[in-house]
């Protein structure tokens, strides 16, 4: 099913409220692919990276574990 989607002058787009209302969440995540944005559902164990021009950071809906976080990064660092 496709509807179109408006832009408002803040950058917001909002979804229809069937999809809203189908997912059974208010968060979602957009990804850039090569065929275009990906917007799904924000898992609720889900961490997020994202860089933008500041930066970049994590998103954690229920918290981040940061014991697992740094064992994570010393396995990666070897």
């Amino acid at each position: 099913m496709y509807y179109p989607l408006s832009m408002f002058n803040t950058g917001q787009v909002t979804l229809p409220k069937i999809w809203r209302e189908k997912q059974g969440t208010t968060k979602f995540i957009a990804e850039e692919t090569e065929n275009g944005l990906l917007i799904r559902p924000f898992k609720k164990d889900e961490t997020a990276f994202y860089e933008d021009k500041d930066g970049f950071g994590l998103y954690c809906e229920k918290g981040l574990d940061t014991n697992a976080l740094a064992k994570t990064i010393k396995k990666l660092n070897g």
